[in-house]
């Protein structure tokens, strides 16, 4: 079973800033960050029960090649992404 999955706002602005700085730093590099950050949201679209669990109930899986880690919850089969955050970096919330 394939699972809905929604990207709340807050992960949408971690992945837009990311974008950006690759962008800067080279186009090609935002590209394979997005197409790394699809594989990975499809990998726990097919199988959200996988990944383990950090927080209470919000699991996260990380993208291959860049240090960030998708946080999301399961909920009545919908996969809700929380935030995208880079694992290096202090998190701002």
């Amino acid at each position: 079973m394939v699972h809905k999955v929604i990207i709340k706002p807050g992960a949408e602005l971690d992945i837009l800033e990311a974008l950006e700085w690759y962008e800067e730093e080279k186009e090609a590099l935002a590209l394979d960050f997005l197409q790394r950050l699809d594989d990975e949201l499809d990998r726990i679209s097919k199988n959200p029960e996988h990944f383990q669990k950090r927080y209470r109930d919000i699991k996260i899986v990380f993208t291959r090649r860049f240090p960030y880690g998708i946080h999301y919850t399961l909920e009545n089969d919908i996969v809700y992404v929380h935030a995208v955050m880079h694992m290096k970096r202090k998190p701002r919330n």
